[in-house]
């Protein structure tokens, strides 16, 4: 039984269209995405449009039933690593933590006491339009604190059903193509739940961000809008002006009841630092009102190292082995130490890293955005040598990865008002909270793709 849709009748159905209708269609993907909201703060402040491509992923039930069992076996082992930190030296050293943190992260107490909330995003490289996606896919690195795309997401999929309804009815007669499910509803849902579990009645939620970041995506005030049509009362605040009364949580003179968060557990700790007061966010955080909690702090990108090393088998399922086996990219914290290598061997580290810098990706632990990737193969051995010294010997903590293979789609693009069509690489980025999944792709011609380096997106729907 096939379970997966060649892309081939979608693309014979696009070069079936007049190249004027065509080139109309092209313009109004781009009028579309910018009316409803997929922008970018770029560095002069201005908004800028995120661009687009024209042809969507398109996947089957049995895929979304599929990544959702794989993206539930990912979240579940991450909830084991705040127990494996509590109890193991090693895990602590892989995971490494500041005293200011570890004092943040006591606040959360024990999960099993109260709601371990969570809205994430595990990125991959699967695609799903060929006969070998269930094999071939690797979970890249796991994000569960402020992500991106969840506006996006559902806002780059209506404007390609609008643009493209009549031509997947051609390319697929007799089938609907709906979204995928709505990271959107993934969020409401979770504060839902987390609101239920606490004995609360959802009324209002602060979506907190820095205001000091000026630039990069820009999506709160759109989620703000979104909420507020499911009838919350819905702000969008710096962390900083939230207040605590009385143990009402209050946001711009609104009583709230859970926060959503796009800050990092750092830019809280900074803030106090500066002399701020945030105690209606360690309120938020000890009643389990924060949303993801602080104990997904824990998804260092160091952590598919405890994933990956036969050291920590034991303390996960059979299930969790063989995607860790299977799925997971080799990954190390770099560090001066013995280790397992790709094959299982003990080897020093640095010297492994110096020796097969073509096989290997170096990364910021903790950074998003793509920011400080290295990928070997694309740099000389000066540059991987520096990079590797910045890893030893700076501020910010690295990781070292086995090189993924990064899939590529083929789309028709606007290039200076003419056709262009265009291949790019491709990493897709799985939603998860506590119970389902959604999906948000992203492309760039750059080895390191992300929005945030100029990158763009791939809308993902499903045929029924």
């Amino acid at each position: 039984m096939v379970d997966y849709l060649s892309c081939e009748p979608l693309q014979r159905a696009v070069k079936r269209l007049p190249r004027q209708e065509l080139l109309s269609r092209l313009h109004a993907v781009e009028a579309l995405s910018a009316v409803r909201g997929l922008r970018v703060l770029a560095d002069d402040h201005k908004p800028q449009t995120i661009e687009l491509a024209f042809l969507p992923w398109l996947l089957t039930p049995s895929q979304l039933r599929f990544f959702h069992g794989v993206t539930r076996l990912m979240v579940e082992a991450l909830a084991r690593l705040p127990t494996l930190y509590a109890h193991h030296a090693a895990v602590r050293r892989i995971l490494p933590f500041t005293p200011e943190q570890v004092s943040w992260i006591r606040l959360a107490g024990h999960a099993h006491h109260r709601p371990l909330a969570l809205l994430g995003r595990l990125d991959s490289n699967a695609t799903f339009s060929r006969a070998s996606w269930r094999d071939t896919f690797q979970m890249l690195e796991p994000n569960t604190v402020g992500v991106g795309g969840v506006y996006y997401a559902p806002a780059s999929a209506s404007v390609v059903l609008d643009v493209l309804g009549d031509v997947f009815e051609r390319a697929f007669p007799n089938h609907r193509v709906v979204p995928m499910p709505d990271p959107r509803e993934l969020l409401f849902d979770e504060m839902v739940n987390v609101s239920r579990r606490l004995g609360r009645h959802l009324r209002g939620v602060a979506l907190i961000e820095n205001t000091n970041f000026t630039t990069g995506t820009d999506e709160f005030g759109s989620l703000a809008k979104y909420f507020s049509g499911r009838g919350l009362k819905a702000v969008v605040i710096d962390p900083r002006q939230l207040r605590l009364a009385g143990g009402r949580l209050i946001a711009k003179g609104e009583e709230v009841d859970v926060l959503y968060r796009d800050c990092e557990l750092n830019e809280f700790i900074d803030m106090e630092a500066d002399g701020r007061r945030l105690g209606a966010v360690r309120y938020a955080i000890q009643h389990g009102r924060l949303i993801s909690g602080l104990l997904w702090e824990f998804d260092q990108k160091s952590c598919w190292e405890i994933f990956t090393d036969a050291a920590y088998t034991r303390y996960f399922t059979p299930a969790q082995r063989r995607l860790f086996r299977d799925h997971l990219p080799w990954t190390r914290l770099v560090r001066e130490a013995m280790v397992s290598d790709p094959s299982g061997r003990r080897v020093e580290l640095t010297a492994y890293i110096r020796r097969h810098k073509d096989q290997l990706v170096l990364k910021p632990n903790t950074l998003y955005g793509g920011q400080g990737v290295v990928v070997g193969e694309t740099v000389s051995q000066s540059v991987w040598e520096q990079t590797l010294h910045k890893a030893l010997r700076g501020r910010t903590r690295y990781v070292v990865q086995q090189r993924a293979r990064i899939g590529t789609e083929r789309f028709p693009r606007l290039d200076h008002g003419h056709i262009r069509e265009v291949e790019r690489r491709v990493v897709s980025g799985f939603f998860v909270n506590s119970t389902g999944v959604g999906l948000v792709g992203r492309f760039s011609s750059d080895p390191v793709v992300n929005v945030s380096r100029g990158g763009g997106l791939l809308s993902a729907l499903m045929v029924q």
